[in-house]
């Protein structure tokens, strides 16, 4: 089953383009204002090249992210904007919603499909989105923690005694212990 991580990706980063697209202009005019009084160098005009594209980016995920939410219900809608875009916790949402958090999460699975799949109906599968966005390091960086956090990147170091048993539980002398790896899920 997929994991639909490139389309987490743009929900993930849904609330914050309009700053990105904000900064990366401004981060432009700057350097377009330092290349009138210095002698611009190439690589004033890679970064200029960078953050244009990065703004381009940043908008035309947008725009695809604006089109794919209005193919879901209105609930749906609600629970990925909520999630996503307002950064409300699925507890928060369920209280708003005035529905169960169980609901929440089950519904949340489901919008999350079927908003991958309007995705790709207009255009835009996993391989599109990788290819679009995979070169620009903001979204590289937001799909790898996505990516670290399914992949069960998260460990922990689980302790366990050689030998249980009651006494040992009991026991307020120290025991050996065998250490552990769990990698979370």
């Amino acid at each position: 089953m997929e994991n639909y991580l490139w389309q987490k990706t743009l929900l993930d980063m849904y609330n914050m383009f309009d700053r990105v697209v904000i900064i990366s202009e401004n981060k432009f005019d700057r350097l377009v204002a330092n290349s009138l009084h210095n002698h611009a160098t190439n690589s004033m005009f890679d970064e200029m090249i960078t953050l244009m594209t990065r703004k381009n980016n940043c908008l035309l995920a947008k725009e695809i992210v604006d089109k794919a939410l209005k193919f879901l219900t209105d609930a749906g809608k609600s629970i990925l904007h909520n999630y996503y875009k307002k950064k409300i916790s699925f507890k928060n949402i369920a209280e708003k919603e005035q529905i169960n958090i169980r609901q929440i999460f089950r519904n949340f699975d489901k919008e999350l499909a079927s908003f991958a799949y309007y995705l790709s109906k207009i255009g835009y599968s996993t391989e599109v989105i990788q290819k679009e966005f995979g070169k620009d390091n903001i979204f590289v960086a937001t799909y790898d923690k996505l990516h670290k956090r399914a992949c069960g990147r998260g460990q922990m170091i689980v302790e366990l005694p050689f030998v249980y048993n009651d006494d040992i539980a009991k026991s307020p002398v120290t025991t050996k212990y065998n250490a552990i790896n769990v990698y979370c899920d």
